[in-house]
């Protein structure tokens, strides 16, 4: 294997293949740092120096959950003394808090005592009180369920959300797109080619989603890969359908935290992986997406704000959002907060020595001029 010879490719507008991605990802320490001045070459030719972030709520309307993920540490069982799921006007409360939000992220879980016309009515509240709020929700296995429990094709229960307000999907639920190794951490979940289906349905009917990967846990490169692959194959299929830019907006690698998890505890996993091998992932991603999937975040709320910001260097070029209220990574464990302001986005991003630019959930960019709040 010639690391040269890889790493010529995306400027050479060859792409990377997955045999090529494994390659990268089992590199030692000593032999990477080629690969992080390519990813960061190629960023900048593809982003400049411009680093995005959204101004946004995470809304966790139910917190019972069917799937008993061994990575997840915030839900509980269904009909467990402190299971909850939030009125519509609860939701319109937080979406209106603070205002002006251009996002509303809202993920549950597979409660059974949800059903879809709660979505709808809940989709539908929101966009009516907060009509500029973009209303991205839903994992592909969520909208796989509650479609199913309501007698409904996917492709049906899309075009009721829409109807009532709904604005993207999001990408989580995708784990690793490997089903031995989804068999291990979360066998309760979609398999690789239903989780697919869903998506790609949503990407046919003009909706976009974005993409993400939990890595760092019991996975190996070769996995790591296959991954990759499977998503550029989707984003590259949307673009034969004639979407110039794909149904992915943005690549998520989402780092395990296994601190309070029952995965980190049955398999002795004390710690997160060093933020070297999490930059390895971020430059291996930038180069074998391209221009194809042209947005990668870090997660300042997994990894912390400094070590988020260092990813710039290795071919990020989003921060995420304001979140508000984090409460996933918190529950596992997560050392970094729950929410930053937009003012204390756009400094870490200028202290990184890169622009920051504010942005929309589909990527438009916005005003830059920085709210206190």
């Amino acid at each position: 294997m010639d690391p040269s010879a890889i790493l010529r490719k995306p400027f050479d507008g060859e792409l990377l293949s997955e045999e090529d991605a494994a390659a990268l990802l089992r590199l030692p320490r000593e032999a990477r740092p080629p690969v992080y001045e390519a990813a960061d070459r190629l960023n900048r030719e593809i982003n400049g120096l411009r680093v995005s972030y959204v101004f946004n709520r995470n809304i966790n309307f139910t917190n019972a959950c069917e799937a008993a993920c061994g990575f997840c540490a915030y839900s509980v069982r269904p009909g467990a003394p402190e299971a909850f799921i939030m009125s519509p006007e609860e939701v319109v409360r937080l979406a209106g808090d603070p205002p002006g939000l251009d996002e509303v992220c809202m993920v549950g879980g597979l409660n059974p005592e949800v059903t879809f016309d709660y979505l709808l009515d809940l989709f539908a509240a929101v966009a009516e009180a907060h009509p500029h709020i973009h209303i991205h929700a839903l994992s592909p296995m969520e909208v796989d369920y509650y479609a199913g429990r309501a007698g409904l094709s996917v492709r049906e229960a899309f075009g009721k959300l829409v109807e009532a307000g709904y604005g993207s999907l999001c990408g989580t639920a995708a784990e690793i797109l490997v089903d031995e190794v989804r068999q291990t951490i979360c066998p309760g979940k979609l398999p690789t080619a239903r989780w697919l289906q869903v998506v790609r349905t949503a990407h046919e009917m003009g909706l976009r989603s974005t993409s993400t990967i939990l890595f760092g846990h019991i996975e190996r490169p070769e996995h790591v890969a296959r991954h990759l692959r499977v998503l550029r194959d989707l984003q590259r299929a949307s673009r034969r359908r004639g979407q110039e830019t794909g149904g992915f907006t943005e690549y998520i690698p989402l780092v395990f935290v296994p601190y309070n998890t029952p995965l980190g505890h049955a398999r002795g996993i004390k710690e997160m992986i060093p933020k070297e091998d999490v930059f390895l992932h971020y430059a291996v991603a930038r180069l074998f997406f391209g221009r194809l999937i042209p947005n990668v975040q870090s997660s300042w709320c997994k990894l912390g704000l400094d070590v988020a910001t260092e990813a710039f260097s290795y071919g990020v070029n989003d921060l995420g959002g304001t979140l508000l209220a984090e409460n996933i990574t918190r529950s596992a464990g997560g050392r970094y907060g729950q929410s930053l302001t937009l003012s204390e986005m756009a400094d870490a991003i200028r202290r990184a020595g890169r622009v920051p630019v504010r942005r929309d959930t589909l990527y438009h960019y916005l005003d830059t001029t920085i709210q206190t709040r």
